[in-house]
């Protein structure tokens, strides 16, 4: 009499599963008491009780709800598995039922995740595959794929309103996908081709307004176009070389001709954090085309994907094999292309990256600008360092700042300077185009450091000393220890407390000018001798007698003086360098 209807026995089970606190063996032992009632269920009986066990979770407390829907992932899980890691007879059809309430959704959040519902499927899904082996899973796939071609067809046909079913189906294959490292998938190109079915769709949307208009949720193609990705990059992961070779790469193709710039970007910075294998076999090929044909209008935002790719170690190559997109030195090779827009004379011109990223370099800034749009330098005692607040840095404004202008250009300005040097340590550039472009960048931030020094200095009695023994390395750094610390950064009086010194304003410019010196330096190994001898003697003399003297306490700007002289001695003593480059070393 229990089966007829065991709505009533499950609302007096429910606080065991997890409707109200229990310990964990409690709700897995509720679970696998009411598991043998649940196999009996057929047809609408099973599909009323699965309505009424969803209907009863998001009825829950919102403090209840992760354990009950814990307790009843389980109670579902043991009602699909069998003996031996074996799926029972009756899990296709209560998994089908699970899913049929999963499909009256509406996903109003911004992702699958903040569907109630949705966790309780794929925690379901999870504890099924981690249970079964890759022959046993095989019942729980054939629901997946019998479902997904199924809305898929009615979306394509423009026969159905409703994207949900098909969204929440692409979500739960990328996560089948990835369980267990893959191990549970029995052939790739099934998967694949339904990936390659949802870009298509969503090429469909993009280019046909009738299509478009008839979807009655837009936050769940939002939704879609994450999915796709995300299941795209399982698949990449997880499949073997064969399959990537047939089926991934044309996979690949459809992204990049199809989706937009950010989201290739956004799926290759993601591979190469998970460390995929083929990143730089099949990807950077890609990435280096859509940099190229891209660049005149998106120049920013490919910028700091580079910076990403290189700052954070994610660009792994070893160095000594050559490519046909990477060199001996496991720099990146940039092709020159033809471009489409005309340049002043009427005639196509020439996209070269490297030179590109030189030029964008030694572009002039204001940096009194910069220097003013900092944290507030104040000229009194009072002024104590309180600290920054939460997810503030030392560019952001506060009540302190005595500047009205937005603190974003201030980090653009240094962001880009500091990215262009990154990605210029990291790409093939002519040397000789290289060393000149720092070399020009070096002057420019040597000049403004000096002039904002010696304005600086009209406050502070120690920095005018400072300055005006700025040729007497010896002297320039004698004085009151106090006073030197109050005017080069921070400084603690006698009160114990933290407060700014004047010379904090410059610390960013004068770090930049020692990422410059430092990466001249290492060019310096790979350029013509005497031409690297001239300049770099001539950069190292000029931040030694203008930029040191004030700023020794910049540990990037003194590192790189002590790597710009191992560069020099370099030149000077390798049988490349030869008398001339001894003698020009000397006359300077």
């Amino acid at each position: 009499s229990l089966v007829l209807d065991l709505r009533p026995t499950f609302n007096l089970l429910s606080p065991m599963l997890g409707g109200e606190r229990q310990k964990a063996n409690v709700r897995r032992f509720t679970a696998e008491s009411m598991a043998f009632l649940i196999r009996k269920l057929r047809g609408n009986a099973l599909q009323q009780f699965v309505e009424h066990v969803v209907h009863t979770m998001l009825e829950c407390a919102p403090t209840r709800l992760p354990d009950f829907q814990n307790g009843l992932a389980l109670l579902f899980f043991e009602c699909m598995r069998n003996v031996e890691t074996q799926l029972h007879s009756r899990a296709s059809a209560i998994y089908t039922a699970l899913l049929r309430e999963l499909y009256k959704e509406e996903l109003d959040g911004e992702r699958l995740e903040d569907n109630a519902v949705y966790v309780l499927a794929a925690s379901v899904t999870k504890l099924c595959l981690h249970y079964t082996r890759r022959e046993s899973a095989q019942q729980l796939w054939e629901v997946l794929f019998v479902d997904y071609d199924v809305q898929a067809r009615a979306v394509a046909d423009k026969t159905t309103q409703r994207i949900q079913p098909l969204v929440i189906l692409l979500g739960l294959l990328a996560l089948a996908t990835i369980v267990r490292k893959g191990s549970r998938v029995s052939e790739y190109k099934p998967l694949f081709q339904r990936c390659q079915t949802a870009f298509t769709i969503a090429k469909m949307l993009a280019n046909d307004v009738e299509a478009s208009q008839m979807i009655d949720n837009d936050k769940a193609v939002a939704i879609m176009a994450h999915e796709r990705i995300k299941w795209l990059v399982g698949l990449l992961m997880q499949c073997n070389v064969q399959d990537m070779a047939s089926t991934g790469k044309l996979m690949l193709d459809m992204v990049v001709s199809n989706e937009p710039m950010s989201t290739v970007l956004s799926m290759a910075l993601t591979l190469a954090r998970l460390g995929w294998a083929q990143w730089n076999q099949i990807l950077l090929p890609y990435l280096i085309r859509i940099t190229v044909d891209h660049w005149a209008e998106n120049r920013d935002v490919l910028l700091l994907f580079w910076t990403e790719l290189f700052q954070n170690g994610l660009f792994k190559v070893q160095t000594g094999s050559i490519t046909l997109t990477v060199t001996s030195r496991g720099q990146v090779l940039f092709p020159t292309k033809t471009s489409e827009k005309s340049t002043g004379n009427g005639k196509a011109g020439p996209i070269n990256i490297p030179q590109e990223l030189v030029d964008w370099l030694i572009a002039p800034v204001d940096w009194k600008a910069v220097a003013d749009q900092q944290q507030t330098i104040p000229t009194t005692e009072h002024d104590e360092f309180g600290g920054f607040e939460d997810g503030a840095s030392d560019v952001d404004q506060d009540d302190r700042s005595t500047s009205e202008a937005p603190s974003h250009g201030v980090a653009s300005e240094l962001a880009i300077k500091s990215a262009l040097l990154c990605v210029l340590s990291h790409v093939s550039v002519d040397p000789s185009v290289l060393l000149d472009g720092l070399h020009t960048l070096i002057g420019q931030f040597v000049a403004a450091v000096t002039q904002l020094t010696a304005q600086m200095a009209e406050n502070s009695e120690y920095l005018q000393n400072v300055a005006s023994n700025s040729g007497e390395q010896g002297d320039a750094m004698q004085g009151d220890d106090d006073s030197a610390s109050m005017a080069l950064g921070l400084f603690t009086p006698k009160d114990g407390r933290l407060y700014w010194g004047a010379y904090h304003q410059l610390f960013p410019l004068v770090s930049l000018l020692g990422s410059a010196l430092k990466l001249e330096a290492s060019a310096a190994f790979h350029a013509p001798p005497r031409l690297v001898a001239e300049k770099l003697m001539d950069s190292w003399c000029l931040i030694l007698d203008h930029v040191l003297p004030a700023h020794s306490t910049n540990p990037l700007l003194v590192e790189s003086m002590f790597k710009a002289a191992d560069a020099l001695k370099f030149v000077t003593t390798t049988s490349r360098g030869g008398e001339a480059t001894s003698a020009a070393i000397k006359q300077k």
